[in-house]
């Protein structure tokens, strides 16, 4: 024990496991507070035999000396190896421009519920949207169960880290269907099939991986068996089985169209890539990433069309449908959710036909504004 002009420190010695795995006994020292909390040196000893309670308990295990950038390097070939592309992008982005610079060098069993807390509000101090908060908190939390599933870790502290409340969102305007068809129509091949594809099919813009053995004309199904970012081909987000996306007639026949217009082949990619590594093209799928911005939002900017992206013409799938009664089962099956909810928690907009049913529907029942019919009803009552 020891008592500085300002604050008491306390010391004490403890067995650890260092990161190579060997038992050693190491000293630690803890800020107790300042003189004018803690008045003598008995209450001193008080709050530091508090801190060694659990400590001194013949149930506590040594605490594993291993960095959160230790820990890391281990996640990524235990965990990291194990998901698909698009996963692995999201952490691998998060964990070098977020988590690395703020967690780096702490000791992961040195790290808190208050240290998680004052990252999670520091960024949201930046301006970070709520979801992508949400996004870091999860990740977090994923690394932090793992540290706990191999022994590094006995609580995970990203658990009771609180999220700020949800901000304000603006409802993103959907473009309409005569509007889609003045952008497709203004497209060239075979990005106007690309985009005419994704409407009417409502898949994922990484889910555009199809080989033209994918489409089976007899039974008017094209199958999503692949995905595709950046290049890097893995299996799609809904991968309990290969999923059937049902075509009308004349979808196909677009189809063939274009497949004897490129005079393509069943195992051919449907929509290959343009991108050129030396002076040859790249064997592929086409990069649905850059897509938008090079190819697409150009001519949508032209036409005086509303901004283009791709979750944009997934929710407008999903919205006809809704609009359409289409059974909520056969829509979660096209648009490859693991649930139905998701798709009236998420992807459905109200279009003005609906909104307009639902007004006449409640207004007329209060007699549509009518100032008579209003004070017959109050009368009545």
């Amino acid at each position: 024990m020891r008592s500085d002009p300002a604050w008491w420190e306390g010391f004490y010695r403890e067995n650890v496991i260092t990161e190579a795995g060997k038992k050693v006994r190491r000293r630690r020292a803890v800020n107790l507070g300042s003189v004018k909390e803690i008045r003598s040196k008995k209450a001193a000893l008080q709050k530091l035999a508090v801190i060694l309670e659990p400590i001194n308990q013949a149930k506590c295990r040594p605490k594993t000396m291993m960095t959160f950038r230790g820990f890391i390097e281990k996640y990524r070939t235990l965990k990291l190896v194990n998901k698909k592309g698009t996963t692995v992008h999201g952490y691998e982005t998060n964990i070098r421009a977020h988590y690395l610079p703020e967690f780096a060098d702490m000791q992961l069993s040195e790290i808190t519920v208050e240290a998680v807390q004052t990252f999670i509000n520091q960024k949201a101090k930046e301006g970070k949207a709520v979801q992508t908060l949400k996004n870091l908190k999860w990740g977090l939390s994923s690394i932090f169960r793992a540290a706990m599933k191999y022994g590094y870790m006995t609580s995970n502290p990203a658990a009771g880290a609180d999220l700020p409340p949800e901000e304000v969102r603006e409802q993103k305007k959907l473009p309409t269907g005569d509007q889609l068809i003045q952008l497709i129509n203004a497209l060239e091949e075979p990005i106007s099939t690309l985009v005419y594809l994704v409407s009417v099919a409502s898949i994922r813009p990484d889910e555009v991986a199809f080989k033209w053995k994918d489409l089976v004309p007899e039974t008017r199904n094209l199958w999503v068996v692949r995905a595709v970012n950046q290049g890097k081909i893995h299996t799609p987000k809904y991968h309990r089985s290969n999923r059937p996306i049902r075509l009308t007639e004349a979808d196909v026949e677009r189809l063939l169209r274009l497949k004897e217009q490129v005079k393509a082949q069943d195992e051919d990619w449907m929509f290959p890539n343009r991108i050129k590594k030396g002076k040859t093209m790249k064997p592929g799928p086409i990069w649905h990433e850059t897509l938008l911005e090079r190819r697409i939002q150009p001519v949508a900017d032209r036409l005086g069309l509303p901004h283009i992206t791709w979750r944009l013409l997934r929710h407008w799938g999903a919205t006809q449908m809704v609009e359409e009664r289409v059974p909520i089962k056969a829509a979660q099956q096209r648009l490859g959710h693991s649930r139905p909810d998701i798709l009236l928690k998420i992807y459905a907009h109200v279009l003005d036909a609906s909104a307009d049913a639902a007004a006449e529907s409640l207004s007329g029942q209060l007699g549509g504004g009518n100032s008579a019919a209003s004070s017959a009803q109050r009368t009545a009552v």
